[in-house]
């Protein structure tokens, strides 16, 4: 097969993390947040210390399970086994996640989130009909032909497509390299906003130090501060400081941060996040925010915006997506009718937090631990984030922070 046949699906994120109540959507969801935990798990331990990660797993997982659609045999197995997909029942999948989408999508009360999926294809061969019908009627998929021949042409169309999608957070998200093979090109985009119910005071904010997991001194932070009603707690089975900080005005999403315990490395963490359902996090500090809703809490959180660009080739591999990289065994014959395989995921994510909120282009056996004196939790040392969505209980951007170098400006001084 000639390399103008390789197929090149790249994509495009945000970070986000959601939340489901409703049994169609939680089926849906539950396999969303299993892969987006290991996803953020596995991605972290190849990073290392030195590297912030900003992901956006919904859209990700939203990418690859567009292109089950068109799999077949082994290929189509490994898919939905990794991304947590029913393999009967296709349609009852379908308008379940028709109804998560549709639930997720919002602009009011303090919040912005749009959803933007689209299939860019050479107009020599037509997609497959039934394949180009599922895409379009259950994922919004917006086909649009371009000529990859004319390389140029085929990267100002997709990132203009991005830019717009972003509202111009991701302007630049290809180049002439990564369609020059390409016979179809697919992205998924994510952009979230959202102001914080309780925003921080900006006069509180305060250059503070950064510590390593082992509390050694790394670098300096812009730490911002605030006391309030923030649902709070200490997961025992994480070993790690668990605060959930609310957006906009209807209690539907909300950044949880996750500060390991002194002398817990954030990976072991994050392993253990990813082996217990999510929902045990959630049902915990839904918990917690009943029984104590009146108590102050004490949170500091540095100021951060990660940029990440990855490709994700190699994590996927380990989370047991291998065929449909394989030349020779993918099988995506539903697609397109040429032999197709997935040359490589690529993902950019933006986060920018900062006392007004947050813009990004992506429990049973938990012990609740309240003490008679106000509880604290300070993020200054590496830490998880993820935001959530509680109507739907679904990840959809998570990240961590470990290297306190370039996550913010001036943060040096006294």
């Amino acid at each position: 097969m000639v390399d103008y046949w390789k197929a090149s699906f790249l994509l495009v994120s945000f970070v986000l993390y959601l939340a489901n109540a409703q049994n169609g959507i939680e089926t849906v969801s539950s396999g969303l947040d299993q892969f987006a935990l290991k996803l953020l798990t596995q991605t972290a331990e190849a990073a290392g210390d030195n590297l912030n990660i900003a992901l956006s797993p919904f859209t990700i997982w939203t990418l690859l399970t567009i292109i089950s659609e068109g799999a077949n045999k082994n290929t189509l197995r490994e898919l939905e086994n990794s991304l947590g997909i029913p393999a009967a029942d296709k349609s009852v999948f379908r308008n379940n996640f028709r109804a998560l989408s549709s639930d997720l999508k919002r602009n009011a009360d303090g919040v912005t989130l749009d959803i933007t999926n689209a299939i860019f294809t050479t107009n020599e061969f037509p997609l497959n009909t039934t394949f180009q019908a599922v895409s379009q009627s259950t994922y919004g998929v917006d086909v649009i032909p371009v000529d990859f021949r004319n390389s140029r042409g085929a990267v100002n169309t997709i990132n203009n497509y991005i830019s717009r999608a972003t509202q111009n957070r991701i302007p630049n998200f290809v180049n002439a390299a990564d369609v020059a093979d390409a016979a179809i090109f697919m992205t998924s985009a994510l952009f979230f906003k959202g102001q914080w119910r309780y925003r921080f005071d900006s006069a509180q904010t305060k250059p503070e130090t950064f510590y390593n997991d082992a509390g050694n001194s790394i670098g300096r932070v812009q730490m911002m501060y605030q006391s309030g009603p923030f649902p709070y707690t200490l997961v025992s089975y994480l070993n790690a400081h668990a605060v959930e900080l609310p957006y906009g005005n209807s209690d539907k999403v909300s950044m949880i941060v996750i500060v390991p315990r002194k002398g817990v490395k954030l990976l072991t963490v994050l392993r253990a996040i990813a082996s217990r359902p999510v929902s045990e996090l959630l049902n915990t500090l839904d918990r917690v925010q009943k029984e104590f809703s009146e108590e102050e809490v004490d949170v500091y959180l540095p100021k951060f915006k990660i940029e990440s660009e990855l490709n994700l080739n190699g994590v996927l591999n380990k989370m047991g997506i291998n065929e449909v990289f394989n030349s020779e065994k993918a099988d995506l014959l539903g697609i397109f009718p040429q032999y197709l395989y997935l040359s490589r995921v690529l993902q950019k994510a933006v986060i920018d937090v900062d006392e007004e909120g947050t813009i990004a282009a992506a429990a049973a056996g938990a012990s609740i631990v309240y003490k008679t004196t106000q509880p604290k939790i300070s993020a200054n040392k590496p830490f998880a984030f993820f935001i959530v969505d509680k109507s739907t209980r679904s990840i959809i951007f998570a990240g961590k922070v470990s290297n306190p170098n370039g996550i913010c400006d001036k943060c040096t001084g006294n």
